[in-house]
């Protein structure tokens, strides 16, 4: 082992025996249930013609996965990220100039857009790592703020606060250009999934417990050897990566973007919010949380119309509620009873 390298902890799984017929088949129709779900929400845009709401699901998609990308670094290593708006802007400026300038995929620049993301999460995540609590979280907010002053500045590259415009041309889905808004219902939900899977699959893995381990108690992590710079900085990464790709959503569904829709601290805030009602650290929380929201802002937008701050104050008394009342998230109100049962079972 070499020095800094994080040694081989016993995974919590190890040395147990080996999950019994019962487990089996509680997962196999877990994941019946999981694949019956999938494919009613694939039938969805084959019933439903009004555009109006076929956007409001790609909107809930779009947030549900940018809140499951951030719960990666806000939720299970504990570190609150108000920056995440930065991934964002990268992935949806990225594709967008390529398209435009050099007449790249979008799909590819997408691709390009996550990967940049996931280069500068490197660079920044070596400094802000070395900062705890509200010092890492007002580091996140000036990286976030430098990446939006740039966008501003840069008019030549990206008309600053005019923003940038996606002219539709025709139907050309290699270009993420479509007549109807059912292919990007198709899309918004195929990012769910993939942050999902990467999620479950990072919780389940070394990585994860290393990342709660820090969450809980980061001193004694690294006093068992758990290099943390590094455990954080894959997840920051991987959540870097997942939010470029929503940005990269967002900009052709939309069809224009800007430094104030891309870029700005509400939104980093807004993403958070969501994981932090839902739930952190699992995995129906954040989707529990975007839902919430989403369901919210309509309601207040059209209850109030165009009131500035109606939808800021709603968000804000909504997060003292879930905070006082249930600091775990409204995804427990549905995952404490098996808590319990299972705790009886094994107080057994």
């Amino acid at each position: 082992m070499t020095p800094g390298e994080s040694p081989p902890l016993a995974h919590p799984a190890e040395g147990l025996a080996p999950a019994g017929p019962r487990a089996s088949r509680m997962a196999r129709r877990r994941g019946l249930w999981a694949a019956a779900a999938l494919a009613a929400l694939l039938l969805v845009p084959f019933w439903l013609s009004d555009r109006y709401v076929m956007h409001l699901w790609v909107t809930f998609y779009l947030f549900a996965a940018l809140a499951l990308a951030w719960d990666l670094i806000g939720g299970y290593a504990g570190q609150l990220s108000l920056g995440h708006a930065a991934f964002f802007a990268l992935g949806a400026y990225t594709p967008v100039l390529l398209l435009q300038r050099w007449g790249l995929s979008p799909i590819a620049g997408g691709v390009l857009g996550a990967a940049l993301a996931a280069a500068v999460a490197v660079g920044i995540g070596s400094i802000v790592f070395r900062l705890r609590g509200v010092f890492f979280a007002m580091a996140t907010i000036a990286f976030a703020e430098i990446v939006r002053a740039l966008l501003l500045h840069f008019r030549s590259l990206t008309q600053g606060d005019n923003g940038l415009a996606i002219p539709f041309t025709g139907e050309r889905p290699l270009d993420l250009m479509f007549r109807s808004e059912a292919p990007f219902y198709v899309i918004a939900l195929g990012l769910v999934v993939v942050t999902l899977a990467v999620t479950a699959r990072m919780r389940r893995s070394r990585i994860g417990y290393y990342l709660r381990a820090i969450r809980d108690d980061q001193d004694a992590a690294e006093s068992l050897g758990v290099v943390s710079r590094d455990v954080k900085l894959a997840a920051l990464v991987a959540s870097a990566a997942l939010t470029a790709l929503g940005g990269t959503v967002y900009a052709f569904d939309i069809g224009f973007i800007n430094p104030d829709s891309t870029a700005s601290l509400g939104l980093s805030i807004e993403i958070a919010i969501m994981a932090i009602i839902g739930g952190v650290g699992t995995l129906a929380g954040p989707i529990v949380g975007a839902g919430m929201i989403v369901a919210l802002t309509q309601i207040t937008n059209a209850a109030l119309g165009s009131r500035g701050g109606a939808s800021t104050a709603l968000y804000g008394l909504l997060l003292m509620v879930t905070v006082l009342l249930r600091p775990a998230g409204l995804a427990a109100l549905w995952s404490r009873p098996t808590g319990r049962r299972g705790e009886r079972r094994g107080a057994a």
